[in-house]
């Protein structure tokens, strides 16, 4: 299927998974970042069928995604997720970026590590921001993968000649100078206690830099350039209601990808984080990300 599509059948919530195993890789410029890492039921897969990495978005933390994870490793696969630099419990100064391709280059050097530890090919799962850098990471063939799954990408943002404006004053004054996080709590899923657990939780950040947003202004205008570069299968899972990023965004970017490597499943009364939806419409997102894998876990790939 290369079209966009509005329903799958209903998926059972995923098991519970595993607690993750918690390690930190040390970055080339020395910042050091969490790693969290599940692994499916030995018992079910005594090999895994693939790893997953998984890129979390904007101001969160991979400590958000067990119920990805779970699905994930229901599946028989490996899952390694991180916090970004500046994010969660990483290292590095809070919401900030020394270089536009900052959290591209760690991308790259989390995967050089996984395919180091488990000889294959990974699947890169990014969701919002992460989504981001998951496709510029595809798209400009910054390492090989086995497949890419985008979960609400910020391919485009809408924002005002005014915030564009003071995006400027504050990258050429102050880049590094932290500001209030714009994003609003409320518009990230239909279910109320979504937002609830994130205003609360300790580890979301409630700020941005000029740095960080300089690096989503930059990384879209070249992933959508770049789009047509694909050359791993694409699933993309897009909210139609999603006020965080501008939906259109996706749309662009699908209709520029190769037409045999991609498949789209848009969903169009859903919010941001549509992983956290409210049901029965998180069942629906669940299921096509499962139906779209199991299509794609038959042959590994290798380095």
């Amino acid at each position: 299927m290369n079209e966009p599509v509005t329903a799958f059948a209903l998926a059972s919530a995923p098991a519970p998974a595993i607690a993750p195993t918690e390690s930190r890789q040390r970055m080339r410029d020395g910042t050091e970042l969490l790693l969290r890492t599940w692994l499916p039921d030995p018992q079910h897969f005594p090999e895994p069928l693939g790893t997953v990495l998984l890129v979390h978005g904007l101001a969160e933390h991979s400590g958000r995604y067990p119920h990805v994870a779970a699905a994930l490793c229901a599946l028989g696969l490996r899952v390694r997720a991180y916090d970004h630099r500046g994010h969660g419990a990483s290292g590095g100064p809070r919401m900030v970026v020394p270089h536009p391709d900052s959290y591209l280059d760690d991308l790259a050097e989390i995967h050089d590590a996984a395919v180091r530890q488990w000889h294959e090919l990974p699947i890169v799962l990014g969701h919002s921001m992460g989504g981001l850098v998951a496709a510029r990471f595809a798209t400009a063939r910054v390492r090989p993968i086995r497949a890419l799954i985008l979960s609400s990408p910020a391919l485009a943002l809408k924002l005002s000649n005014t915030m564009l404006t003071l995006h400027r004053v504050l990258l050429a004054l102050v880049p590094h100078m932290r500001v209030p996080n714009p994003i609003d709590a409320h518009l990230l899923s239909h279910d109320p206690e979504v937002a609830r657990a994130y205003r609360t939780d300790p580890l979301v950040q409630g700020s941005i830099s000029a740095s960080v947003l300089e690096s989503f202004l930059r990384g879209m205008a070249q992933a959508q350039d770049d789009a047509p570069r694909l050359e791993a299968p694409m699933l993309m899972l897009v909210g139609g209601a999603d006020r965080i990023v501008d939906p259109q965004g996706s749309r662009t970017f699908f209709a520029h990808a190769p037409e045999d490597l991609r498949d789209m499943a848009w969903f169009e009364t859903g919010f941001h984080e549509i992983f956290n939806e409210a049901e029965p419409l998180r069942g629906e997102v669940f299921a096509a990300l499962t139906d779209w894998l199991r299509r794609h876990l038959e042959n590994p790939a290798k380095p």
